[in-house]
């Protein structure tokens, strides 16, 4: 306690003293403070200038930036002879010297050429624009000073968890603190209740709370309820679609196929696996192997399958005389780059052509990963094979009734067929088939009842030669072309695509010992004949003509041929049949029998079907249209799938990436500086795509922990630890606060890789919840936030710019997924000079769905979200460069989804008379609004009502926002609300996430 007995007090009031005591209290205090914190960053600053240098963090980024171009891993630009990324080489004598001289400053050959004044001698050269600052300088002499201590790249070392003293949530907080501890800052308050509850909602779901449900967390914002409020938000349905965007980012998602004619292509159904994996919280180790290498996993689902799709958002070129294999290989490549950006954050690309010049990857080494993606079907074929199809139950029942139906049809039809083919059999025998012969190699099988089965190869083009043991005399053959009895989709021709035949010349042929006689056709019946192609044609001596079936070609038929004359073939004879098809495509006969008559030429006539057998095979084709149209419903997503073993492509080196240039032959491996161990767990056999997702996910990969919990980390903040989150390699960014990096991904690893948890305990963090206000304090310690000093205030994202006007507004349909929508975009953006495609403008409800459902084709994708850094899926894109433009005020302004929302807000506003401004602010910005708010937005309606009194405009701005004015209301005023619905929805704090 202060005593007051100083004589100035005298007659001064007990009450005035002790609130002079209480203001000196507080001023001591206040002033003991700022002292005890200058002495803490007193000591600070002296423990930093103590601590050693850390190669790792420090050197190694220089030596890349300024060194290893010349003095690197790549042998192609090597300087001297003198590598400087490897120890042994960088700390041994070189003409001139030692590079490096541990603990000698001045006799190391380093230090003399990057501080030498002779432009023939320093280092880097002149040309090279990289002289070295006077702190990068600081940093070598220190370093070598201190012992020249080598070590590895700080994201190659090894991933261990720092040790604090608190709960999950809390550790978060705990190295922050020590982080800003040494910049003098500490945590700043917590944010508003209303600003949280909006904060948690955008960054969960992607969208805004309602009014009430902020209101509800308001009334009581303590711990309980936060963390009931997080877990309600983590379980929605909305979780799946928001989260969903970062991976379509990364897995260069698209609905069309790029290149000229930009075509499109049915993708659709690996986002749907997406949102659904996302939203069953799926580890990420487990969608890793299914994304990568589901269809090698043991009993392999169709949703594993489904997964691989992920890799099948290569690029495919439809243009005509492109290369297939140039094409299928920039594919694969593109595979190799994506896969290591997208879980080790390293910029592999430059590999391709030559050694990484600055990390420890081969030119060998990343064609040891194009082997490992070089063993897959897809071959950037036109129809995008191989194709897994998507049921849903529906589609799935449909075809099921309808192969029931066909089966049933066929089960009939063959009796009636039977019927009809027993009355005509009375006519004909059915002669021994003793020698049958395809000149171009397919297997004719002859079948005990007569009938020839072909086999095997399947030529373009093909002639049959058959011998019939025939006594007696003979007037006409028969020829039945018979369907399978298996059914389906074959027809009477070997072409699975279009089953007909073409019988291009008869020749008959009477062979007795020595002796052969050419027999003569004098005239043909058929049951059918294509157009143009009528059975006469088969014996006209033109090769180019013929016999045909089709659209009938999945039918049975027969055609009687007459000789000329009748002929006997005695006992020591055959008749020899030569069938010519030459038609090409593999329009040859399927399965067929011969016959033949002796009897007078007028009985004898191809097989006439009965009136039943008529109505069955009506209705066979019938049943078979309705199956093709509920196939061509069925959605076909290209997925991955492994070549079989008879069938493995050798890998080479491609000489300066090209492929026409091929080197060595390079076996499938793992990056030989990063595999570690693994080499041993294979046990000398080559690695494949399951074993490149194990070893990603396993702990011994010391950047797929951190990249990924960066990556995260920067969706929530705006920013990562490590700002280029593409580059965790040698010239990326040091990580901000590397203690808070490696905690965080360790924390994600060790609980199993689960999104949801690694969100809530963010989430659950006091740093997670501070307000984002900005102080001159602020602004001069951490001006890019890097530290975490306060929260996270940035623009949001154009997906959820557009989601959150339309759910404010109310036109948000909750239609989940299904194929891509096309919401309303300026006219003639998507013209495509190839493939015919139009967008055509939805309507109802795909009109208003979630951005994540935006029909995207590459060539020209949505507008509204490339100005909002949107990607166009040509390229993984591993984060948006988040920029700020007028054109984006334009589109927020004028895009007609910004004046649909604009409408529609306008009618939920003056649903509530007298409180119109407070009720769209509310809704917009969740927070009640404030008076100086209202009375603006007020005067702004009077503006416009008062303006657009006189003339048409106010009946266009109604009309363009595709809304009706509220009954009792002019259009001018509404159209005065509209305005100020829009300019709601423009604010800055509806715009940004803070």
């Amino acid at each position: 306690m202060v005593s007051c007995a100083c004589p100035e007090f005298g007659g001064v009031r007990d009450a005035e003293r002790n609130r002079w005591v209480s203001k000196m209290r507080g001023a001591i205090l206040r002033c003991l403070l700022s002292v005890l914190s200058l002495l803490v960053c007193a000591v600070g600053m002296e423990l930093r200038a103590e601590e050693r240098v850390r190669f790792g963090r420090e050197v190694l980024p220089i030596l890349s930036a300024r060194c290893f171009a010349c003095h690197g891993p790549d042998e192609a630009q090597r300087q001297a002879g003198l590598r400087l990324d490897l120890e042994q080489d960088a700390k041994s004598p070189h003409a001139g010297g030692i590079p490096i001289l541990a603990g000698d400053v001045a006799g190391s050959t380093l230090w003399q050429r990057i501080n030498s004044s002779d432009p023939e001698l320093v280092m880097p050269p002149p040309e090279a624009h990289g002289e070295l600052k006077p702190e990068q300088r600081d940093v070598l002499r220190r370093w070598i000073e201190e012992g020249a201590v080598w070590g590895r790249h700080w994201s190659f070392e090894p991933l261990e968890r720092p040790q604090v003293e608190t709960d999950s949530a809390k550790a978060i907080d705990q190295l922050i603190q020590e982080a800003l501890r040494q910049r003098g800052l500490s945590l700043r308050p917590q944010a508003g209740p209303y600003e949280l509850v909006r904060r948690v909602y955008l960054d969960t779901i992607g969208l805004p709370p309602t009014p009430e449900r902020a209101d509800a967390f308001a009334r009581q914002p303590d711990e309980a309820a936060w963390e009931q409020l997080i877990d309600e938000l983590l379980a929605r349905p909305e979780f799946g679609e928001h989260w969903a965007r970062m991976w379509m980012d990364l897995a260069r998602y698209a609905d069309t196929k790029g290149y000229e004619k930009d075509l499109g292509r049915t993708m659709w159904p690996w986002r749907d696996w997406l949102i659904r994996a996302i939203n069953a919280d799926m580890p990420l180790e487990q969608m890793t192997r299914e994304m990568l290498a589901g269809d090698l996993l043991p009993g392999a689902t169709e949703d594993q399958k489904l997964a691989t799709a992920f890799h099948r958002n290569t690029m495919s070129n439809d243009e005509g005389g492109t290369d297939d294999e140039e094409f299928r290989g920039i594919a694969v490549k593109d595979r190799v780059d994506t896969t290591l950006q997208v879980w080790m954050g390293l910029t592999v690309g430059c590999a391709k052509c030559h050694t990484h010049k600055y990390d420890p990857l081969t030119h060998a080494d990343y064609y040891g990963l194009y082997a490992i993606f070089n063993q897959t079907q897809d071959a950037d074929r036109y129809d995008d094979s191989p194709l897994l199809e998507v049921l849903n139950p529906e589609l799935s029942e449909q075809r099921e009734r309808c192969r029931q139906r066909i089966r049933d049809v066929q089960v009939r039809l063959a009796r009636a067929e039977q019927a009809d083919a027993a009355r005509e059999d009375a006519l004909w025998s059915v002669p021994e088939v003793t020698d049958s012969v395809s000149q171009q190699g397919a297997t004719l099988t002859r079948q005990s009842d007569g009938t020839v089965l072909v086999s095997g190869t399947s030529p373009a083009e093909d002639v049959y030669t058959l011998n019939l043991r025939v006594t007696g005399r003979v007037t006409a053959l028969r020829l039945q072309a018979l369907v399978p009895e298996s059914g389906g989709d074959v027809g009477v021709g070997r072409n699975p695509r279009d089953p007909n035949f073409v019988l291009s010349e008869l020749e008959l042929e009477v062979v007795e010992g020595e002796r052969v006689r050419r027999l003569t056709i004098g005239s043909a019946r058929a049951d059918y004949a294509q157009d143009n192609w009528p059975v006469a044609a088969a014996f006209d001596g033109q090769l180019k003509t013929g016999w045909a079936v089709s659209p009938k070609q999945r039918e049975p038929h027969s055609a009687v041929f007459v000789l000329s004359e009748p002929v006997d073939v005695s006992e020591a004879g055959v008749l020899r049949i030569v069938m010519r098809q030459h038609y090409g495509d593999s329009l040859t006969f399927r399965h067929f029998r011969w016959s033949i008559t002796g009897r007078d030429a007028s009985e004898t006539q191809p097989l006439e079907p009965s009136a039943e057998t008529r109505e069955l095979r009506e209705s066979l084709a019938e049943a078979r249209r309705e199956l093709e149209a509920v196939n061509a419903r069925i959605p076909r997503t290209p997925v991955m799938v492994a070549v079989g073993e008879g069938q493995r492509r050798e890998t080479r080196i491609h000489r300066r990436g090209n492929f026409l240039d091929p080197g060595d032959v390079v076996p499938a491996a793992l990056p030989s500086a990063f595999s570690g161990g693994w080499i041993e767990k294979l046990s000398g056999r080559e690695p494949d795509r399951l074993d490149l997702a194990n070893w990603l996910m396993s702990p011994d990969n010391t950047l797929t922990g951190r990249v990924w919990a960066n990556r995260i980390w920067a969706r929530i903040h705006g920013q990562g630890i490590v700002e280029t989150e593409e580059d965790f390699g040698a010239l990326g960014a040091l990580p901000a606060n590397a203690p808070l990096l490696d905690w965080l991904a360790c924390e994600y690893r060790d609980n199993g890789w689960s999104l949801k948890r690694f969100l809530k305990t963010i989430f659950l963090s006091d740093a997670y919840r501070q307000g984002s206000e900005l102080t001159p304090e602020l602004l001069s310690a951490d001006a890019g936030n890097v530290l975490t000093s306060r929260g996270a205030r940035y623009r949001l994202s154009g997906e959820t710019i557009r989601d959150q006007m339309l759910a404010v507004s109310g036109l948000l349909s909750e239609k989940r997924g299904g194929p891509s929508v096309m919401p309303p975009q300026p006219d003639g953006l998507w013209r495509s000079t190839y493939n015919g495609q139009k967008w055509t403008n939805a309507e109802g409800e795909d009109r208003y769905r979630r951005a994540v459902y935006t029909y995207l084709k590459r060539t020209t994708p949505y507008p509204s979200l490339t100005t909002f850094d949107g990607g166009s899926g040509e390229v993984c894109q591993i984060r948006r460069i988040r920029t700020n433009t007028p054109l984006q005020a334009l589109v927020t302004l004028n895009d007609p989804v910004s004046l649909e929302a604009a409408g529609a807000l306008a009618r939920r506003m003056t649903e509530s008379p007298g409180q119109a401004v407070e009720r769209g602010l509310r809704l917009a910005l969740i927070r009640p609004a404030r008076d100086e708010e209202v009375e603006r937005l007020q005067a702004l309606q009077q503006t416009i009502q008062q303006s657009l009194t006189e003339g048409p405009a106010a009946r266009q701005i109604v009309r363009t926002a595709r809304v009706e004015v509220p009954s009792g209301m002019s259009e001018a005023e509404f159209a005065g609300w509209i305005v100020v619905a829009g300019t709601i929805l423009n604010l800055d704090e509806m715009l940004t996430r803070h």
